[in-house]
């Protein structure tokens, strides 16, 4: 019986983090360039994936990844955390195949 309560404790406590997405509310006033490093650089050092540019992929399609298919992102969004996921989706954004400025290769800056 206490094996069949735990189980179903840890079950509970599992099933959150499994549809965990980030909130990117309020990104239109985050920081592009700090987004830049925490794609390029920061998350690099978690995850062992490549890191797609944001000219890979449309803002709609970048927005999904980031709020409800985490799966997508590299290394399963390992690499991010909700502190700097603002800046990161404004740099995303600004950079999708879709924007004014779209970003199809890495910066030499960041490695």
């Amino acid at each position: 019986m206490k094996k069949m309560i735990c189980l179903i404790s840890c079950l509970t406590l599992l099933t959150p983090a499994l549809g965990f997405s980030f909130d990117i509310s309020g990104w239109e006033s985050a920081n592009k360039d700090r987004g830049q490093w925490a794609w390029f650089t920061g998350q690099a050092q978690k995850c062992d994936e490549e890191i797609p540019v944001p000219g890979a992929h449309t803002r709609a399609e970048w927005q999904e990844m980031l709020t409800t298919d985490k799966e997508k992102l590299p290394c399963e969004g390992a690499g991010l955390n909700q502190r700097t996921i603002n800046h990161i989706f404004l740099f995303l954004h600004s950079h999708a195949s879709d924007s004014d400025d779209p970003m199809n290769q890495k910066p030499e800056s960041c490695g």
